[in-house]
């Protein structure tokens, strides 16, 4: 119970983390995961914190780079297929050797084994440590892509290095011929392994894919258990299992792709899942080196100041020789990179080396230091715990003051205000296109014009706290008419309180604060169970009740005589001070009620008339770019939002 709190706990911090970063965004989100662990460690039931490394690599890194592999294009792996071997194998191996090297020498009492421990835990960098990092600049595309590509494969490097040299500690011995088939068995064969799984299982999910209509019940669970089938299967087998998920994840990626057009709804459903399973797990990590770094540091500090000194100079060290080293190799053209000039190549050799960020895979490794070797207790672990994550924050914090100096800063290529003008003229532009065809039904003509107008830029800003208000008074008043219908028998009492219930549930999703939402319930409980309850629990009362009526019909009435009471109570109240916020209330009702009253017969002539405003936005667009100076970004976002918009309206089945 206390580790399910616990991590609770550090689920609401990364949760809490992202709101604050969508609020001030001028500070790497890596910064509040990391502040946030840190406030969280002073909490008594973080004293002791532990959390087991092979479910860490199994529950989290296992996920994260599984959705790495589907997010990397197959194509761009071939073309930097010399790049990831350069960076990812060679650069990673003699990292290895000449820190682990230099830590032994420097900490002569640390054994030689132990140090290459630690250099194989620091070697792996994290691509989306960097793009937290490098969020809001010009990084050039063939860096950021070399960068996101290295960090798949670097990860089994270091992860197959610290195997090899817990091994060589555990038994005193170390052969290089040895080592070097052994790494290249674990390296390879995992690759093979994950590919093997990978197709096996989007076979399956392709089998399902085709044969079922709607198969995101059963695509989804297995694209999200894959990585944990994968990872567990690789390391039965004594392979990598971190490169098996990463080859399954391209597998997936390669799937994904081409079944864009042919399961749409799987993709977005897909798509939208890992992306906020990957934010999820990515921000617990950080939250977790927020929540030991000041443990550690202060164990080590009551134990030996001096001790600690040295410790934390010996990773600004170690920091210093990783970051110099990728530069001499970027410098070196021992990979490629753009480059017009000898001053390009100076700084996009400088980006390359300071964008080796550490995060995720460095701090699984770290805690993935056993506690017993040889049935005693492994010496150094909680101090190379502490060079590691020492490690993490100097690669996040140096980035963030030095690239600033390299890069420029990134320009949006347009504003909400172009935005929003652009897409006022697209609804302006359709709207006219449907009224110039002289449509002979008028009715869903009216009411595609009004959801059309939904799609424009909101020029004025609702106060939601007032918005929910209104909702509140609108809500009782509406429950109020409809019992004094069905008090009168001009309903039934059972429709009566379906019908009121339904509608309170559907406007309780609208508002999203979570108070004012239940304080809407509240009310609106209390005055159906108020003076008037017998509307709803009375059975047979000995006056003379109507029949139960077909509840389609009731529904219909009841949704006419709450909508004209409530029209009529916002014309009554609407001001200049709450004019957006009635806006907002009234298209609410005004929607629901063109629902609730329309035919089939409407709902058929709406729909193809919807279609066909969409088709003119899309001609719009097209038309536009080529007669106005409009950014390939603003085409983009203005088709996702056509696209969007048509989604959402086809599959709603409101």
């Amino acid at each position: 119970m206390e580790l399910f709190l616990n991590i609770l706990l550090l689920i609401a911090a990364t949760i809490t983390a992202n709101i604050i970063y969508a609020l001030f965004s001028q500070i790497p989100l890596a910064f509040y995961q990391i502040a946030l662990g840190f406030l969280l460690s002073w909490l008594p039931q973080f004293n002791n914190f532990t959390l087991n490394p092979e479910l860490f690599f199994l529950l989290i890194i296992a996920p994260l780079m599984f959705n790495e592999g589907q997010n990397t294009s197959y194509l761009s792996l071939r073309k930097n297929m010399k790049s990831i071997f350069s960076l990812a194998i060679v650069l990673a191996i003699l990292t290895i050797v000449i820190v682990g090297w230099f830590l032994n020498w420097v900490w002569s009492a640390l054994p030689l084994a132990l140090a290459f421990c630690l250099a194989a835990i620091i070697t792996p960098t994290d691509a989306v440590a960097v793009s937290s990092i490098t969020a809001n600049f010009e990084v050039p595309p063939k860096v950021m892509e070399t960068l996101e590509t290295e960090s798949l494969f670097n990860d089994a490097s270091g992860l197959v290095a610290l195997n090899l040299a817990l091994a060589a500690f555990s038994t005193g011995k170390f052969s290089v011929i040895s080592s070097s088939e052994n790494f290249l068995v674990v390296f390879v064969g995992g690759v093979v392994v994950g590919l093997i799984l990978g197709i096996v299982l989007v076979v399956v999910q392709t089998f399902f894919q085709r044969h079922l209509f709607d198969a995101a019940a059963i695509t989804l669970p297995f694209n999200v258990m894959a990585p944990f089938l994968v990872y567990l299967v690789a390391e039965e087998c004594h392979l990598s299992g971190i490169l098996a998920v990463v080859a399954a994840g391209i597998v997936h990626g390669i799937y994904k792709k081409r079944l864009r057009l042919t399961s749409t709804t799987n993709q977005v459903v897909l798509t939208t899942t890992w992306d906020i399973l990957s934010s999820l797990l990515n921000g617990f990590v950080f939250v977790l080196l927020g929540v030991t770094l000041p443990r550690n540091m202060i164990d080590l500090a009551q134990a030996s100041s001096l001790h600690f000194s040295v410790l934390l100079w010996s990773a600004v060290a170690l920091y210093i020789i990783m970051i110099l080293l990728r530069f001499v190799w970027a410098w070196g053209r021992m990979v490629k990179l753009p480059a017009a000039n000898a001053t390009e190549r100076w700084r996009n050799s400088w980006v390359l080396s300071l964008s080796g960020v550490h995060g995720t895979i460095t701090l699984a490794m770290a805690f993935s230091l056993p506690l017993v070797v040889r049935q005693h207790l492994l010496p150094f672990r909680t101090d190379l715990i502490f060079v590691a994550e020492t490690v993490i924050v100097l690669s996040l914090l140096v980035p963030t003051f030095l690239l600033p100096h390299l890069l420029d800063r990134q320009k949006d290529a347009f504003t909400i205000h172009e935005f929003n003008r652009v897409l006022t003229q697209m609804v302006d532009y359709a709207i006219n296109k449907l009224r110039s065809n002289d449509h002979q039904n008028s009715v869903a003509l009216n009411h595609v014009i009004t959801l059309l107008n939904t799609q424009r830029g909101h020029h004025e800003h609702a106060n939601l706290r007032k918005v929910a208000h209104l909702f509140q008074r609108t809500q009782s008043l509406e429950v109020a008419i409809i019992n004094d219908y069905a008090l009168n028998n001009q309903v039934s009492r059972e429709n009566a309180r379906r019908y009121n219930f339904k509608q309170l549930a559907n406007l309780r999703r609208v508002i999203a604060n979570p108070w004012l939402r239940f304080k809407l319930w509240w009310r609106v409980i209390r005055l159906i169970f108020s003076k008037k309850r017998k509307i709803v629990w009375a059975q047979r009362q000995q006056q003379q009740q109507p029949p139960n009526a077909d509840y389609t019909q009731d529904a219909q009435r009841m949704e006419n005589w709450g909508y004209h009471a409530v029209m009529k109570y916002l014309r009554r109240i609407r001001t200049k001070a709450n004019r957006s916020e009635i806006h907002v209330v009234r298209q609410y009702y005004e929607l629901r009620h063109h629902r609730i009253q329309q035919s089939v017969t409407e709902d058929e002539n709406e729909r193809e008339l919807l279609i066909e405003a969409f088709q003119y936005e899309y001609y719009f667009v097209q038309h536009a770019v080529q007669t106005e100076r409009m950014s390939p970004e603003l085409v983009s976002a203005l088709n996702e939002k056509i696209s969007t918009d048509q989604f959402v309206y086809m599959t709603s089945d409101d």
